[in-house]
């Protein structure tokens, strides 16, 4: 059965260029603010039509500005259609207003954000700079909208964060580069429990897909990954070090890390196997 997806939707654009919308200047680029995509009242109109029509949304919004446009225009959505329950989501949330973070749990917006995005190695240097030190406890803030009751939804956003969700995790729990030298507003540091939530029932609850999907219950997908070892008794840096030892999907095994590591049964083409010829003329 064919489904459709959420539609893709702009608010702005990323901090290190300056071309995110902020809500103040850019702290290196006096008199700078980026700008949203669209007018937002075209952005609001756009997006209020498309909830009308049954869509969902996941709206990129990296700027404290084009975050709160994106809330905005959700919320004025939800008041002319009387819709409920549509679950529009904001991708990235990199640099949130306090003001705007109840509004998540609030409006039932699901932030889909993408935890190696956080790290200092990543972030160190043009983002730090752009954003400046005063709004610096705005990064990221998994830690905070996860205990105002929000729904994270984690993901990779690769090509710019490695696909590995161990790494994810990491970044998660720790604030830190891969070199685990140097961590970065620890104070939005995640335990396990929620980091795994955010990677799992909350991706699930973004897709309206709660009762398949992100749980392990009879009658459930049995989307599986068993890990190499007990990430709850491992220390944050030594997730790093982990695999996947089996994958499940829908309940069939796809990958085994014994079978896969293991020798082929192939014979050599030069062993002389029965009824292997090979001439060359």
């Amino acid at each position: 059965m064919l489904r459709l997806g959420p539609v893709k939707l702009y608010a702005d654009d990323v901090i290190e260029p300056h071309t995110a919308a902020m809500l103040a200047d850019y702290a290196n680029r006096p008199g700078h603010r980026g700008a949203p995509s669209l007018p937002p009242p075209e952005f609001t109109a756009m997006l209020t039509e498309l909830d009308r029509l049954g869509f969902q949304t996941h709206t990129h919004a990296t700027g404290d500005w084009g975050i709160r446009l994106a809330l905005d225009s959700i919320e004025h959505a939800a008041r002319v259609n009387g819709t409920t329950d549509r679950r529009h989501g904001i991708v990235h949330v990199e640099c949130l207003h306090p003001e705007d973070l109840p509004r998540f749990r609030d409006l039932g917006v699901v932030a889909a954000m993408q935890p190696r995005h956080c790290s200092p190695d990543l972030v160190a240097g043009t983002w730090m700079e752009n954003v400046g030190e005063d709004r610096w406890d705005r990064a990221w803030r998994f830690r905070s909208l996860a205990e105002s009751g929000a729904t994270l939804a984690f993901s990779s956003d690769w090509q710019v964060g490695e696909m590995d969700p161990l790494i994810g995790l990491y970044s998660a729990l720790t604030r830190s580069g891969l070199d685990g030298r140097t961590d970065w507003t620890p104070h939005e540091r995640m335990d396990l429990d929620s980091a795994l939530r955010a990677y799992t029932r909350g991706g699930a609850w973004a897709w309206h897909a709660e009762d398949d999907l992100g749980v392990i219950r009879p009658g459930a997908h049995a989307d599986l990954v068993v890990w190499s070892a007990d990430l709850y008794a491992l220390e944050p840096g030594d997730l790093l070090d982990q695999r996947a030892d089996l994958t499940l999907v829908g309940g069939e095994v796809v990958h085994d890390a014994a079978v896969a590591s293991a020798p082929a049964d192939v014979p050599f083409a030069g062993s002389g196997a029965a009824g292997h010829t090979c001439s060359h003329g």
